[in-house]
């Protein structure tokens, strides 16, 4: 297996690529506000893991954003998104994502610890991929009255 380069790439068209369990590749439209948890359910949908940030393809942990990264947690593919992101459209965008992800996950999740929560016995990939798309869903006015980042 090698590493996720393509999975979640946002084209310049503002398409992004998403894989479904088989490999299927679709190109879906992301708002600017949901690239970040797009990104990360990308990731997760390619590859999922408990107890490590992220692992290369020989179960050995790995950085998130690692070229040897084939599988992630979602606490490591925020990161790994955080990163990404950050690359596309500046830090202070990703960070303005990646808080407003954090606020919705929580809220989705009713946890305070997305590792603990991931790392739950009971935890299955498509449930780490349902949370991600609840918190990518573009509903109108979901996004509205959460906070925003502010760098200072």
């Amino acid at each position: 297996m090698t590493a996720v380069r393509a999975g979640g790439d946002l084209g310049r068209d503002g398409l992004c690529s998403r894989f479904d369990s088989t490999g299927a590749e679709t190109r879906v439209a992301v708002s600017r506000e949901t690239r970040l948890p797009q990104h990360a359910r990308d990731l997760i949908q390619r590859g999922w893991t408990q107890y490590a940030d992220a692992r290369a393809a020989d179960n050995s942990i790995a950085h998130p954003c690692d070229g040897d990264a084939v599988s992630w947690s979602p606490l490591g593919a925020l990161v790994a998104a955080v990163e990404h992101v950050s690359a596309r459209e500046g830090e202070h965008a990703a960070l303005g994502q990646l808080a407003r992800t954090c606020t919705l996950l929580a809220d989705i999740l009713d946890t305070d610890s997305l590792e603990q929560w991931n790392d739950a016995p009971e935890r299955a990939r498509d449930d780490v991929v349902a949370a991600l798309d609840q918190a990518t869903a573009d509903v109108p006015g979901q996004q509205a009255n959460l906070p925003r980042f502010s760098p200072n």
